[in-house]
């Protein structure tokens, strides 16, 4: 009884100290890994010389959105452009030029937790579906857009939320997935490895359950994969990029699940935030040419 007496004195503090220290340090990494870096936004459509009205919108659970609507001819189709995490609308200008020239209805917006001004954490994944549902309505309440011609062009989170929101909207006939993945844990692993070095398969499970409890009442789980079934029926580019082999090696295994109408490219760098004007010529040209194929083209000209 003293021995174990001297053993709850000494130890059972060292261990809870210990216990405490780590759910904080495991804290503070979540924390950081939804919230990342504001993304200023040094240039404006206007500096593309394009026509833009600043609009704003709710997610189903409250969380508020904003995006840059740029308009096209009356009766084109629409195309809703998610960037990536921590990338900002500003980042995919030039790609919105470019289909603004094709004769696209374009709303350009930062995802949750993303862009100059985040109102909220991002959920990696989780709740950017909704948000992009969310949005897609936004955009068919814009005038002048064909709403049963919708597409959705997305990198990573934004990617993946293009995917499942695709899924459960029969209007969206094209998607381009630029580094997508199938399960949130997935992109978990890949930002403790990108961002700070840790390759850890507890550590990623750790941080996937502390991801579901800032998610709770959400009823989604970071395993949950895409609906590939529902799917099938439409057109959908993969991307990925030399420059992303993890989520290259990703993406290709979510588009081996997925058929039949899809097509997947490799290209030197997918979209990230910093890439050289050729760079952005050849990802932009390859975007608008599917689009223009598989979304009936706008009204301008093609490629």
């Amino acid at each position: 009884m003293v021995q174990v007496s001297r053993f709850v004195r000494l130890v059972l503090p060292a261990l809870l100290v210990l216990l405490g220290g780590t759910l904080a340090g495991l804290a503070v990494l979540t924390f950081r890994m939804v919230h990342p870096a504001a993304v200023p936004e040094p240039v404006h459509p206007s500096h593309y010389l394009l026509p833009s009205m600043e609009l704003r919108w709710r997610s189903s659970d409250g969380v508020d959105l904003a995006g840059w609507w740029i308009p096209g001819p009356k009766g084109a189709p629409g195309i809703v452009m998610a960037p990536g995490h921590a990338m900002g609308r500003a980042d995919v200008l030039s790609l919105a030029s470019a289909l603004h020239r094709e004769g696209y209805n374009l709303l350009v917006f930062s995802q949750r937790g993303c862009g100059a001004a985040p109102s909220s954490g991002s959920t990696l994944g989780l709740r950017e579906p909704d948000d992009l549902l969310a949005t897609l309505e936004r955009l068919r309440a814009q005038p002048g857009v064909d709403v049963g011609k919708l597409g959705v062009w997305g990198v990573d989170s934004g990617a993946r939320a293009a995917l499942v929101a695709a899924a459960g909207d029969r209007a969206v006939r094209a998607v381009v997935a630029d580094s997508p993945f199938d399960r949130v844990q997935d992109f978990i692993g890949v930002r403790l490895r990108e961002d700070w070095g840790l390759d850890n398969g507890l550590l990623e499970m750790a941080v996937a359950g502390m991801l579901r409890l800032y998610t709770v009442g959400s009823g989604l789980s970071p395993g949950e994969p895409v609906p590939a079934p529902e799917l099938s029926d439409r057109n959908i580019l993969f991307i990925r990029g030399e420059n992303r082999p993890e989520l290259g090696r990703l993406g290709a295994a979510l588009f081996d699940r997925i058929e039949p109408r899809k097509e997947m490219t490799t290209l030197p760098v997918a979209r990230v935030r910093v890439m050289t004007e050729q760079e952005q010529a050849a990802y932009d040209g390859l975007v608008v040419k599917f689009f223009h194929l598989n979304l009936e083209g706008g009204a301008g000209t093609g490629p």
